[in-house]
């Protein structure tokens, strides 16, 4: 009774003019009440005479938590930035202090849930006329519907899957699936497209792809299969495949490229896919290591353009409506973006530009899923067996880590964003005293990413080398961490061997017998990143054949003969390291022909004699467009020349 006496009882202040004039009860129905549809009269409220004291909206309320801690948070970065400047040099920074760069409170390990992303959100993602979903702005003048949920509560991540639940492992659903993908192969018998795909995914660094979402919507027809994309991964594919000479290599190759770009044309028509950012990073890829430097360069830029078109960059607890995607598509998402991420920290360093691709705040590594069967192990994959070379036949690295050093690798670009832009910026603002305070707080992030890394990530000479993303992700630490050191070095420190010469020599050192460890192993199947790492190595021995001990001359001397053999075979491979590797070689040959004692050394001999009977020659790169600008942009010239003191 009481309840519905509660249900029934009408608002306070919802009492017309007519029946408050009458001094009669008025039932509060609108837009006209009883006594007012009886006597015929108008029937209106007047305002109240004061505002009603009603408790603010929660949600508001939350927001304005949120707005003054982000202000607390952006007041206390300023402060320790003007703490840091006023600094004196030498002076350790005060306990408790963290760095205050771009991307330092990007390494805290933010998770948030994407449940509750819609409270306080700052963007929305919403829904075109053909159902997709894409983002636009607060100033944007087109709206669409928010993103439906597809469920009514939202399951926890645990009990999700890639893959349909209750499929995950399923060994014999996988047989299923690649036995329907078989027939969907395209241009290519289905054994051969099998082969391509097999080795795609076995050589695979960058995890843009996660093989058992691919292979169930090749099967079935799903959103995250296209023909483009399929073809990028052809394309990606065929540079390494056994049992093609070279020639037949690049000629399918070349054919898989054409392919895949008229398959492009077609889904520009439409609305911006997943599947289309994800093959432009192959293609961009591909594009870079055979010398398309130019089309690798505007792919990838497409392909960020795309990731913003479908608020991808955003950080997940600023959007609303991602909470309404299923698991698997934020799963999706956020693994596209650190690859996307990653990728463009790479072709920053190699084309010396700066990055274009920036970090989002609450956008943390930690937050990549597990990849399907990542605890399984490895084994090196080929089409033929009797291809396998000896040393890899019983090659067998568990378990495979691909996650883990996925994560890692992302981690690691966060902090290489934050050297690229405040040290080798043209429109970096720090000045002398405050690049060697960036430069402290860098190492120590350096130092605590490398400590966090299992024993069984790191490089052991008495162990066999790991697989290609680990090797990866090890040359480039050490490259980073070169990169870092080397702003400090002057003339004086390369010839007395001081400063933090010691710190860069280790570095290299341990580069120089990780590569040869690898190469010894799988080849000269060295991946684009990795190629790039030795170049930093090399450019610093080089820089060592001027110091003032013999014995570090001839030690450098001896790495850059090794360095040089690497390249030469990475060659192959990647094509538009060819002008960069005749430079290091030039370089090597010019300076030992100048030191007697080197020059006198079996390696310095080597050097002579390679330039004396086989003039090193420099393979064209294929610059499509003609303007030849292209070969300007993939050159490590600069890293020669040592770097001003900061002191």
């Amino acid at each position: 009774m009481n309840n519905e006496r509660r249900k029934r009882k009408r608002p306070y202040g919802a009492s017309c003019e007519a029946c408050r004039d009458k001094k009669i009860s008025c039932d509060g129905v609108r837009p006209r009440c009883g006594g007012c549809k009886n006597t015929h009269e108008e029937c209106w409220v007047p305002d109240p005479v004061r505002p009603l004291r009603r408790l603010q909206n929660p949600r508001a309320l939350e927001r304005d938590v949120m707005d003054l801690a982000d202000r607390m948070r952006r007041m206390e970065e300023r402060m320790r930035e003007m703490d840091e400047s006023n600094r004196p040099p030498g002076t350790p920074p005060a306990q408790g202090s963290t760095p205050a760069t771009a991307l330092s409170h990007s390494d805290t390990h933010m998770v948030t849930n994407p449940a509750d992303a819609d409270h306080g959100a700052k963007y929305r993602l919403t829904v075109d006329a053909s159902g997709n979903v894409t983002y636009h702005g607060l100033t944007s003048w087109i709206r669409g519907p928010n993103v439906a949920s597809e469920a009514p509560t939202q399951p926890q991540p645990q009990a999700l899957s890639p893959i349909p639940p209750g499929m995950t492992g399923d060994a014999q659903y996988a047989r299923i699936l690649q036995a329907l993908a078989t027939s969907k192969h395209i241009s290519v018998a289905p054994r051969l497209g099998d082969a391509l795909l097999e080795y795609y995914f076995c050589y695979s660094v960058f995890n843009i792809i996660e093989r058992s979402t691919f292979m169930r919507d090749m099967a079935l027809g799903g959103p995250m299969f296209s023909e483009f994309l399929l073809m990028a991964m052809y394309t990606s594919a065929t540079s390494k495949i056994d049992g093609l000479n070279q020639e037949e290599r690049i000629t399918q190759e070349r054919l898989f490229s054409r392919l895949a770009k008229e398959y492009l044309a077609k889904e520009m028509e439409g609305p911006t896919k997943i599947t289309t950012i994800q093959g432009l990073l192959l293609l961009s890829g591909r594009e870079c290591a055979t010398g398309n430097l130019n089309q690798g360069w505007n792919h990838a830029g497409l392909a960020f353009r795309m990731i913003h078109d479908l608020g991808i960059h955003l950080a997940p607890e600023n959007v609303a409506g991602v909470s309404n995607l299923s698991y698997e598509d934020r799963a999706t998402r956020d693994r596209l973006f650190w690859s996307a991420f990653v990728w463009d920290k790479a072709i920053s360093l190699a084309m010396g530009r700066e990055p274009t691709f920036p970090p989002r705040r609450g956008r943390d590594p930690i937050s990549i899923i597990d990849f399907d069967d990542d605890e399984g192990p490895w084994t090196a994959y080929y089409v033929n067996p009797l291809n396998c070379p000896p040393q890899l036949a019983k090659y067998v690295y568990q378990p495979k880590r691909r996650a883990a050093a996925f994560r890692f690798l992302a981690r690691l670009c966060l902090i290489l964003h934050d050297i690229i832009v405040e040290l080798y910026s043209s429109e970096g603002t720090l000045n002398p005293h405050q690049k060697l305070g960036f430069i402290a707080r860098t190492r120590q992030r350096l130092d605590n990413l490398w400590e966090s890394m299992p024993e069984t990530m790191k490089f052991n000479a008495n162990q066999q080398p790991p697989p290609p993303w680990i090797f990866m992700l090890q040359m480039l630490y050490h490259a980073s961490s070169i990169l870092l050191f080397r702003t400090t070095l002057s003339p004086v420190d390369i010839a007395t061997a001081g400063g933090h010469i010691g710190v860069c020599l280790e570095h290299s050192i341990t580069a120089n017998q990780m590569a040869v460890s690898y190469t010894q192993t799988f080849g000269a199947r060295m991946t684009y990143v990795a190629v790039y790492s030795s170049f930093v190595a090399a450019s610093f021995d080089i820089m060592l054949l001027e110091a003032e001990g013999f014995d570090i001359q001839l030690d450098a001397l001896k790495r850059l003969r090794v360095w040089l053999g690497i390249m030469e075979q990475s060659v192959v491979n990647v094509a538009s390291i060819n002008k960069s590797v005749h430079h290091i070689s030039t370089s090597t040959r010019n300076i030992v022909s100048k030191n007697a004692a080197l020059a006198a050394s079996e390696d310095g001999q080597w050097i002579i004699s390679l330039h004396s009977h086989c003039t090193p020659t420099v393979t064209p790169l294929d610059d499509s467009d003609g303007t030849g600008t292209g070969v300007e942009f993939f050159d490590f010239f600069d890293l020669f020349a040592p770097m001003p003191n900061l002191t």
